[in-house]
């Protein structure tokens, strides 16, 4: 009976942590994905979040073989990882996203839209809105009265019954246990009984990691391709400072930047940055049809800025690889500078090809020194 009072006991602490965390708040929001009449699992790797003003959902999710509760919204959906496309299509109507491109096609009548896919947790999230709109859906977002910062995302057809209030009560309880298995998914290692430690050789590192954010600071479009290949082969994202030119001259690369999951920033440096700031705003909107609140900028003026709602990047190191530095030696280099570092990293590499020669080696040589890559998101930095 003992054991069981102290399981309980850890459990309702870890939730109310939980839900009661104040480290930036959209971190700690919960989305719950309604579909009709019922609620899917609550997952890290397949919540739905929020990007440049635009709710985006796993393209599973309108799937009922893929959607773990068997919802079926009248929608088939594919993901072709060699063509990095997702499509989804019923009797009438086929749409496609295509993750290079940034948009996505009417395949029957030949329509492009702006609309992008975003890789997440190595599995795509499209726009909800124009997957709904295209194929006849509605959707609604609510406030759960019952959970601080929990949010309801749900999708519905024509078979729904409830209207979104009624849902809400309703659901309750299985809201409720969705959150519950959450958590005890999240926290797993405080309630369960250890097992018998076993005698193993020591490892050769001490087991900890350091949570590392990865930015590119790229005054021109050169050696991205690579870069964006080498963080695409390793499966980890970066966000990409990129100046105003870049922006206005690139805007393949800035979807494809955008598309497969990384985050984009307005590289602003100089006495006077807001006129740079708007110019890469404009560019960053006309290229992607998005907008950002990341910037690069000298270190005298970020808390100006912070105040007028950017987030400025604060680095840890920066760094350029030269032409004739080997990729072991520049590694090497690297992690001599970080020395035994267990505060956050936020490491700056100048954009170029030295930087895509080097970069593989790099982010190997950095997970194996207990150094995990996080994805930089506008909340989190």
């Amino acid at each position: 009976m003992g054991r069981w009072k102290i399981k309980i006991c850890s459990f309702l602490a870890v939730l109310a942590l939980f839900l009661a965390t104040s480290a930036p708040a959209s971190a700690a929001n919960l989305y719950f994905t309604g579909l009709n009449d019922t609620v899917a699992p609550l997952t890290s790797d397949s919540m739905p979040f929020w990007s440049g003003g635009t709710l985006y959902v796993p393209y599973t999710v309108f799937d009922s073989s893929r959607n773990e509760v068997g919802i079926s919204l009248g929608l088939v959906t594919s993901y072709n990882r060699t063509n990095r496309t997702v499509t989804f299509y019923n009797l009438r109507q086929i749409l496609t996203f295509d993750l290079n491109t940034g948009n996505c096609r009417d395949e029957l009548g030949g329509a492009v839209y702006s609309s992008r896919a975003i890789m997440r947790n190595n599995k795509p999230y499209v726009a909800l809105n124009m997957v709904c709109s295209f194929f006849g859906l509605e959707w609604s977002y609510h406030q759960l009265p019952y959970i601080p910062q929990g949010y309801l995302v749900r999708i519905k057809n024509a078979d729904v019954v409830l209207d979104d209030g009624s849902f809400i009560e309703n659901a309750r309880d299985l809201i409720n246990n969705r959150l519950r298995d959450y958590t005890q998914s999240l926290s797993s290692a405080e309630t369960t009984d250890p097992a018998p430690v076993q005698p193993s050789p020591p490892p050769e590192v001490d087991g900890s990691s350091t949570a590392t954010y990865l930015a590119f600071r790229c005054e021109s479009g050169q050696g991205l391709s690579g870069i964006l290949d080498a963080l695409d082969r390793a499966g980890h994202y970066g966000a990409f400072f990129l100046s105003p030119q870049v922006l206005e001259e690139e805007g393949d690369l800035v979807r494809r930047i955008l598309g497969t999951g990384h985050s984009v920033g307005i590289l602003a440096e100089g006495e006077e940055v807001r006129p740079l700031l708007e110019q890469g705003s404009l560019a960053l909107e006309r290229a992607a049809q998005t907008r950002t609140t990341l910037a690069y900028v000298p270190a005298g003026q970020r808390a100006a800025l912070e105040q007028e709602g950017w987030v400025c990047w604060g680095e840890t190191l920066s760094l350029a690889p030269s032409g004739t530095v080997g990729p072991n030696t520049f590694a090497n280099s690297v992690l001599d500078r970080l020395g035994d570092r267990r505060r956050t990293v936020y490491l700056t590499l100048e954009g170029g090809t030295d930087t895509a020669r080097v970069l593989s080696t790099l982010l190997r040589r950095l997970g194996d020194s207990r150094y995990s890559i996080a994805v930089p998101m506008e909340t989190r930095l």
